[in-house]
């Protein structure tokens, strides 16, 4: 009999394309805590001001009352190694995560194979989602050879459809389901066909009422064909590499000398870019020459995001007065034991684009005591309340979209921001701030890279 792989990955991208896919046009500001990305520019920004830029890893010995700003370190390397769990690409699950029953599908395929004359529909259903099982360090294929319906679809007029044209209320309906809504299904059928091992009776009862759709402005016929090679069915299972397994070249990082694992799993408890001075040899080879990084049961993205310095200063400076001269006040202040101001120098000889989150130019920023990553403080600046894409209550921060906005500086031109500090709420001793900016443009054109900071600075 004919082997077919479990048909997850058609099925996860219907869901995936559904929700985000269609034709109907998106809003230009994205909705909070979504992942789109917008981009906006400005040019000579009203937060730009002129500050002096103080040396990296210098002391400062900036102080205002309890507060004051230690050193500021700058990066020569940064990289991008987020967390990604044990599942990269969500085709592989692991044994430990299924039900009885389907572990007990899993161990009779490993021992010779799964047969059976009726399967049921729990079963088609896990056989749909499950293309790939981790067991004990190893990973393993899993095929079978249920009937397989293939639903395609073409735009017709509606004098050639023969049948009931269904509206696209039916169809939501039809589509949804387990609480996603799948509209993304007829353009897949559309371009190139969609398989399915477990057809939901929604889905079933409208494939056999209705011919054809309307469709985003269109007609669209539909049809099934059922692929059946008649019981009794199987399943079976076949050991692959972890790369088949997650879609990518993986590097081992558990092979590589204590130096590098130990950068790892720095570069992945960090949130965002990881700065460093020291790059072991044939680190960034290694990064680069795989999609993923594997270590203490984790994968990890291997973005390189910086293999130099940045032509971009940043310096760090205790203000005992708000950025327009006056002197702190306002709801809040009395929980601040001073302004941390920030600033952005261009140190290249033309012009720089510097990208970041909202607000401009630093996003928002938190302190975390040194050597501590449960605990942050917000620092607290009136342009989060003011900007359109940080959602506020109060002075808290609920939520920000994903955006990447722009400042473009001119050779020696400086941004930046007042940030208020609640040293009432923090303990005494030293806290960090981590600041990652993006960097395009200076002798290198249209070159980009990330510029990672750390400032710290102390609470008596």
């Amino acid at each position: 009999m004919r082997r077919r792989p479990f048909l997850h990955l058609a099925a996860a991208a219907v869901a995936t394309s559904g929700c985000l896919g269609t034709s109907e046009p998106v809003d230009d500001e994205p909705s909070a805590t979504t992942g789109t990305t917008s981009t906006e520019t400005t040019t000579g920004t009203a937060t730009e001001e002129t500050t002096s830029s103080t040396e990296s890893t210098t002391e400062s010995a900036e102080s205002a009352g309890p507060l004051a700003v230690e050193r500021v370190e700058a990066f020569d390397y940064a990289v991008r190694m987020n967390d990604l769990g044990q599942n990269p690409g969500g085709g592989a699950v692991q044994f430990d995560d299924l039900t009885d029953r389907e572990q007990g599908i899993v161990e009779r395929a490993l021992d010779g194979g799964y047969e059976t004359d009726d399967p049921p529909d729990w079963l088609l259903q896990f056989a749909e989602g499950t293309p790939v099982v981790a067991r004990s360090g190893a990973y393993y294929q899993l095929d079978h050879d249920f009937p397989t319906t293939t639903v395609t679809a073409e735009a017709v007029s509606e004098s050639e459809v023969d049948g009931e044209i269904a509206d696209y209320e039916a169809y939501e309906a039809a589509v949804t389901h387990d609480g996603r809504v799948m509209s993304g299904l007829l353009r897949i059928a559309r371009e190139k066909g969609m398989d399915f091992t477990h057809v939901w009776p929604s889905l079933r009862e409208f494939l056999d009422e209705y011919a054809a759709v309307r469709y985003h402005g269109d007609v669209v016929s539909m049809s099934a064909d059922v692929e059946d090679s008649g019981p009794p069915y199987g399943v079976s299972a076949t050991e692959i590499s972890v790369s088949e397994a997650v879609g990518g070249d993986v590097w081992q990082v558990a092979e590589a000398d204590a130096e590098v694992r130990e950068l790892v799993r720095a570069a992945g408890n960090a949130s965002g870019a990881y700065g460093f001075d020291s790059a072991p040899a044939g680190l960034f080879e290694k990064l680069e020459n795989h999609r993923y990084a594997y270590l203490d049961g984790a994968f990890y993205t291997t973005y390189v995001e910086a293999t130099e310095s940045a032509p971009v200063s940043l310096s760090a400076e205790v203000a005992g007065e708000s950025g327009d001269g006056s002197s702190e006040s306002g709801e809040g202040a009395g929980e601040s034991g001073g302004k941390l101001r920030l600033a952005l120098e261009n140190d290249a000889d033309s012009e720089l684009e510097i990208s970041t989150g909202a607000p401009r130019p630093f996003g928002v920023l938190h302190a975390a005591p040194v050597g501590e990553s449960d605990e942050n403080h917000l620092l607290w600046t009136d342009a989060y309340a003011e900007s359109d894409h940080v959602h506020t209550e109060g002075r808290e921060v609920e939520a920000i979209n994903a955006i990447g906005l722009i400042v473009t500086l001119a050779p020696g031109e400086t941004a930046g921001e007042s940030f208020e500090v609640p040293t009432g709420e923090m303990a005494s001793g030293e806290y960090v701030v981590d600041v990652s900016v993006g960097v395009e443009g200076g002798e290198n054109g249209g070159d980009s890279s990330t510029a990672r900071y750390r400032v710290v600075f102390s609470v008596e």
